[in-house]
């Protein structure tokens, strides 16, 4: 595969903000876009252009329109900005801050067997806020933050992290077009539901990924009109976006129903293992993890909950009682118990975050008799195995000698 490495730079703005970052050459013009968004630390809320080499201008169509001489980026690729090295391109985001970023292509390669075609390689400076006036308008705001904020900090590896955790590294990934569509529906999910303008109260991305999860494993069949008002009110109070056309309501059903379905094919009856969002995206540092897996955890036991017939007939058997008692510690359930267990509950919690992948397989497993009972009792005639699996604690099947759990069901 052919892929660029480029430089991208926020023209005058001090200190410098700037990336290096590795893009495979076709990679269509929306994957550019999304990748810059997420590289510089944007958050998707404005218009955008590109300005090739060749002085052609690339834009997003707008229900349907363009503005007159600019082509569709749909239908064109990184190469059709520049081609060869030291050729630079614009892109332009926000017409309103009017953020100008100049891209440089340094070099053109082949992608090495070990490498991942989207990278970022380097950079410095911190990604100004939205809407905050420009550059003239992030200076004022330096000046005014003083030192409690540095404006120099960037870190490559929460992008490569985020991006690298999204996709397989096999060579079936490694298309253009494979990744365009993962980062495209994991940015519209979290412009929907987290920056967009859904109302307060909607499921983050994280909390999504758990109630679906919940929902993959339920033993009744949780229709979309029962499920989709607690993705836009978790309070339960009914409330629901005010989309401005009939367009952005398919857009929004859309991102949902597709990550239904993946989510759905990721605990099918054949899954030996299972791996939350939080862990896909490798949240791993200390104050980051237990505010993704509470999330997770939350939207979880709002879809174990969602039918009460199930959960009370769940809760009142012993082992349904241990295999919710997981989810609903990790969704703070207990947190509320000031007694001398507290800092046992806490230490519970580090051994329990990170086991909760089994967790879901064993209560799917515990529900399966219940989802035969239903499925005969509405004319369902799906199979459900259930077969023999590998416990966490049991040896791994490979012949590594190490537990199932810290090897191939990691």
């Amino acid at each position: 595969m052919l892929v660029y490495e480029l430089r991208v730079s926020l023209l005058h703005a001090e200190p410098p903000v700037w990336r290096r970052v590795r893009m495979p050459a076709e990679a269509q013009l929306p994957l550019v876009h999304t990748s810059l968004q997420l590289v510089m630390g944007w958050e998707n809320r404005h218009l955008h252009e590109f300005v090739g080499a060749n002085r052609l201008h690339y834009g997003e169509a707008e229900e349907g329109a363009l503005d007159a001489g600019v082509l569709d980026e749909r239908h064109h690729t990184l190469q059709s900005l520049f081609a060869e090295p030291g050729e630079r391109c614009l892109y332009v985001y926000d017409y309103g801050d009017d953020w100008v970023h100049e891209i440089i292509l340094e070099s053109v390669g082949e992608l090495l067997p070990e490498e991942f075609p989207l990278c970022c390689l380097d950079g410095s400076g911190a990604c100004p806020p939205e809407d905050c006036g420009g550059v003239g308008g992030y200076a004022a705001l330096l000046e005014s933050l003083g030192d409690g904020f540095n404006a120099r900090a960037f870190d490559c590896a929460s992008f490569n992290d985020e991006v690298g955790s999204l996709f397989p590294r096999d060579d079936e990934m490694h298309s253009p077009e494979s990744v365009s569509e993962g980062i495209a529906l994991f940015l519209g999910l979290r412009d929907l539901l987290e920056t967009g303008a859904t109302i307060e109260g909607a499921m983050s991305v994280m909390m999504l990924d758990g109630f679906f999860s919940a929902l993959a494993i339920h033993p009744e069949t949780i229709l979309p009109d029962r499920w989709l008002p607690w993705v836009w009110d978790v309070t339960g109070s009914g409330r629901e976006p005010g989309f401005a056309s009939k367009g952005e309501v398919e857009k929004a059903m859309g991102l949902l129903f597709t990550y239904y379905n993946i989510v759905v094919g990721k605990l099918g009856d054949e899954a030996a293992g299972y791996t939350p969002l939080f862990d896909e995206l490798g949240i791993k540092a200390a104050e980051d993890r237990p505010l993704a897996v509470r999330d997770w955890a939350q939207g979880f036991i709002c879809g174990a909950m969602i039918d009460k017939g199930v959960w009370d007939r769940t809760f009142k058997d012993e082992q349904g009682k241990m295999l919710l008692a997981p989810f609903a510690m990790m969704a703070g359930m207990f947190d509320e118990a000031q007694d001398s267990r507290e800092l046992q509950v806490e230490e519970m919690k580090e051994k329990v975050q990170d086991e909760l992948g089994f967790n879901v397989l064993d209560l799917r497993e515990f529900w399966v008799p219940w989802r035969r009972e239903y499925l005969s009792q509405h004319g369902g005639g799906g199979m459900i195995r259930s077969e023999a699996r590998v416990g966490r604690n049991d040896r791994c099947p490979c012949g590594s000698g190490k537990k199932y759990k810290q090897c191939c069901g990691r």
